[in-house]
């Protein structure tokens, strides 16, 4: 069955005026208002329904890595240089812009330059079947990675959505190889067996341009994430619509980062896990449910002056065909780094502290301090996750105040 047609691809603005949604005079951050919302009305500023095959390069523009210094959890970082660990030689990545007007930039990583973009990122008919396309993200390798993200920081109201599914990154059950070829490990990270864990991120908003990086340095940028790692033995539970019981196979996590709570060295802040209808404690890793392979799934991040608001359609092992809608207001979550440049955080998200074991003497959260927003989807770990994954109907919504 086709499905009804798709808007137009050209979006009203170009990608300069874009940027400028974030920039100071033009929809800069304002400090928390009132409850009632303005009147206004959302409008489509980009959308990429994924449907040319031509949209991404077969071929991928290697360039030896340069190892980005963004911050001590970096490749490179001081976190890493402190206990001896150097980032693999050679490395390569591929980044370039995509979409209309160039809004979305693609970013790979590998450990060779032979291997083609068509075989981490490209158009392809839909799994589901139909004439319908979408785009394919594959990490061939553990050691792979490939992210999806907007080559400007989110303007200060927003919607993003997109459609997801048909993931094969494991499956989390003892005993089988959870998607991998057997005996990957974590290194030179990590000397950790890597296939334990293997999953991909739905959607996550982070404080910085997430680039494909060590599983550390994603940790420590995230804001709010829907994400799957599959895994075993398993480390956190799962609501099976009348208790949690623990399980690690074909989770999905909703949650969002508590900055008031205590860094860890390597997992970053702890989890708002929210779950059986609300927010869960701090630090309890909670999943909203299961989700079922060979099926498509519907996500959405909305974010105001208030706070987030996640919303999960489509159809779960446990819930059946429903949408999981969760709210993380600032008034009542230090959400970490939710306050975009010029707003100081409430006072007791400030943390000037250094991180844990980072070696450097950066605070954690300044009260000077200001991140905007960034999307992103894919696999963002090197040197964890091995498996496929499709996303289709990328659309970025700003909200017109007025009548």
């Amino acid at each position: 069955m086709r499905r009804a047609p798709r808007p137009l691809r050209a979006a009203p603005l170009a990608a300069a005026a874009f940027a400028a949604l974030a920039a100071p005079g033009c929809g800069e951050a304002r400090a928390p208002r009132a409850p009632a919302p303005p009147p206004g009305r959302w409008e489509t500023l980009f959308y990429e329904p994924f449907d040319d095959p031509s949209l991404l390069p077969e071929a991928a523009p290697w360039r030896p890595d340069d190892y980005p210094d963004d911050g001590p959890h970096a490749d490179a970082g001081s976190y890493f240089r402190a206990r001896g660990v150097a980032p693999p030689r050679p490395a390569y990545r591929a980044s370039l812009p995509f979409g209309a007007r160039g809004w979305l930039t693609l970013e790979s990583y590998g450990r060779t330059d032979a291997t083609p973009l068509r075989e981490l990122a490209a158009v392809v008919p839909d799994p589901a079947g139909g004439a319908n396309r979408a785009l394919r993200l594959r990490s061939p390798a553990h050691s792979d990675g490939t992210v999806v993200r907007p080559s400007a920081p989110l303007p200060r109201r927003y919607r993003v959505s997109l459609r997801v599914g048909y993931a094969e990154f494991g499956d989390g059950l003892a005993g089988g190889p959870n998607g991998y070829d057997g005996g990957e490990t974590a290194e030179p990270w990590s000397t950790k067996d890597a296939t334990e864990q293997n999953g991909f991120y739905w959607l996550a908003i982070t404080d910085a341009p997430t680039r494909p990086h060590n599983n550390v340095w994603v940790h420590h940028h995230r804001k709010v994430v829907v994400d799957t790692d599959n895994h075993h033995p398993p480390w956190m539970e799962i609501f099976d619509g009348a208790r949690f019981e623990p399980g690690g196979d074909r989770p999905v996590m909703l949650f969002a980062l508590d900055g008031a709570g205590r860094t860890h060295p390597r997992n970053g802040k702890p989890f708002l896990s929210w779950s059986a209808g609300r927010v869960q404690p701090s630090g309890a890793i909670r999943a909203v449910d299961r989700y079922l392979p060979g099926r498509w799934y519907s996500v959405r991040v909305e974010r105001d002056d208030a706070g987030f608001v996640v919303e999960l359609s489509g159809e779960f092992r446990h819930g059946g065909r429903r949408t999981y809608r969760a709210a993380f207001p600032f008034d009542a979550h230090c959400v970490f780094h939710y306050n975009p440049p010029g707003v100081p955080p409430r006072g007791a998200c400030v943390d000037e502290s250094p991180a844990p074991e980072a070696d450097s003497p950066a605070p954690q959260w300044p009260l000077a301090g200001g991140w905007p927003d960034w999307f992103f989807f894919g696999d963002p770990h090197t040197n964890y996750y091995e498996g496929t994954a499709y996303y289709d109907d990328l659309r970025l919504e700003v909200f017109r105040e007025g009548g």
